[in-house]
């Protein structure tokens, strides 16, 4: 039974998600040998961050059956290594005739300092 129909209409503009994460240096150290980076930043990689926005859509809201179409993202700070980071998604906008969702994007540090924002439009896989 296909219920990824019923899963979108179940959707609301407003409705969030949210996520927290530490990266510590041995993961930093990690990510780098994955992506064959010599050095190891001190801060942590935006590409990181990004990853969090990628868990959001793709297990919590939206959830599974998401894919992504656009994404754009402003980093305005760097995240340090071992700062707890707070990620969460809003839902702005949704086409269910297309089965299109819209999101804010947002990832903030432990004082609530914006480290970067952005928008994301899905495809929810009906």
């Amino acid at each position: 039974m296909n219920t990824s129909g019923s899963r979108l209409s179940a959707l609301y503009i407003g409705q969030r998600a949210e996520l927290t994460r530490t990266f510590d240096t041995a993961a930093i150290k990690r990510w780098c040998a994955l992506a064959a980076m010599p050095q190891t930043p001190s801060n942590v990689p935006e590409p990181l961050i990004a990853g969090l926005f990628s868990c959001l859509l793709g297990e919590q809201l939206p959830g599974h059956g998401t894919n992504y179409l656009k994404q754009h993202m402003d980093f305005w700070r760097a995240a340090p290594i071992g700062a707890r980071l707070m990620a969460s998604v809003t839902i702005t906008a949704i086409r269910a005739e297309k089965a299109l969702v819209d999101l804010d994007t947002q990832c903030v540090d432990t004082r609530g300092r914006l480290l970067c924002n952005g928008r994301a439009l899905v495809l929810f896989d009906l």
